[in-house]
């Protein structure tokens, strides 16, 4: 085990937290170049090579960014920059062939890599948006929730969700560099289970379940036997008054949002294509989520199922909400939902 130890403090470079884990020695704690060279395993010479490039430069820089800030100047570097921010999905060996037909000169994908981390960029999962997000839609659900007095407490977000047993397979886990991980098993397609599930501040307020998927007969009886059975849904102004859900077909039928209306519930339809700003939908992926931990592959899904929307019906959602968008006092931001500043907007999202 020593030699291990040995090989890993002597042989590679320290990383920065560490230098400065030893910068934090010698000028806050007062300990002496000698001393931290015996503490971190590390020559005297590279201690002190640590401590003046810090005094030289104000932070602590690998060679590697010296040598790229040399070769390529500021325009070049901001060239870069900017030419991620256009098209942030590009692979490093696309910008590298930019580059070259751009300034006619050669750069490594790391110096490239080297340029894009010293700005702070780093390599980001996506969050695909469609095209068809309309302004006016976003403006119109704006307007709706402007022309009532509500509070979280009012809110309701309705949205069903299927489950089969492919939702609960891990598809990854630790192996060996290099080699692949095969993991054999029997596979036997289950029944798919649909939930259509209500979510108030507090959690999942009901739920109801049926085989395949709901038709507009299905929903209608559940949404009916929510607002008449359930203790926690009371007319508007009362808690959970104030339904909001998706423009699904079976959720847009006239007769059910007459009705709906006729028994004191206010029905709001989400713009099309903006599941971010519904905090059922994350509580969906935090549902699926704790699903793949805990489910047994091959096993009964419901059962399961049951049990995880038992345990989010205590789950406060409160932060969900604020995410995207919803505040108490009955204040809507729809910039939190959409991610942007408001400047960047190039619509009003405040009607006149």
């Amino acid at each position: 085990m020593s030699n291990v130890i040995i090989s890993n403090i002597q042989r590679k470079h320290a990383s920065p937290n560490t230098v400065y884990h030893a910068l934090y020695g010698h000028y806050f704690l007062g300990i002496s170049r000698k001393d931290l060279a015996l503490i971190y395993g590390k020559a005297l010479s590279t201690i002190c090579k640590w401590i003046s490039k810090y005094e030289e430069h104000g932070y602590f820089t690998r060679k590697q960014r010296d040598q790229v800030y040399k070769k390529f100047g500021s325009v070049m570097r901001q060239w870069v920059i900017d030419l991620y921010r256009k098209e942030p999905v590009l692979f490093l060996e696309e910008a590298k062939h930019k580059f070259q037909l751009h300034f006619h000169q050669t750069i490594s994908v790391s110096s490239i890599w080297v340029i894009l981390h010293e700005a702070g960029f780093s390599w980001k999962s996506i969050e695909r948006r469609a095209i068809q997000i309309r302004d006016d839609e976003i403006i119109r659900f704006v307007k709706e929730l402007l022309s009532i007095q509500w509070d979280l407490y009012n809110l309701v977000f309705l949205d069903e969700v299927a489950f089969d047993n492919r939702d609960m397979l891990r598809n990854k886990g630790y192996g060996v560099v290099g080699q692949k991980i095969i993991y054999r098993g029997e596979f036997c397609r289950k029944p798919r289970v649909s939930f259509l599930c209500f979510l108030g501040l507090n959690g999942i307020v009901e739920s109801f379940w049926t085989e395949g998927t709901f038709n507009r007969t299905k929903f209608f009886d559940c949404c009916r036997k929510f607002a008449l059975t359930n203790p926690h849904v009371q007319q508007y102004p009362g808690f959970h008054s104030v339904w909001i859900m998706d423009g699904a077909k079976i959720h847009c039928d006239p007769n059910i949002i007459r009705y709906l209306r006729s028994i004191g519930i206010i029905p709001i339809f989400l713009p099309p294509y903006c599941p971010f700003f519904n905090p059922i939908e994350v509580v969906f992926g935090l549902m699926k989520q704790f699903l793949r931990k805990h489910h047994h592959e091959n096993s009964p899904i419901l059962r399961d199922v049951c049990g995880t929307v038992d345990r989010f019906k205590t789950f406060s959602t409160k932060h969900i909400f604020e995410h995207c968008g919803y505040f108490g006092g009955g204040v809507f931001l729809p910039e939190k939902g959409l991610g942007q500043d408001p400047k960047d907007m190039d619509f009003n999202i405040m009607p006149y």
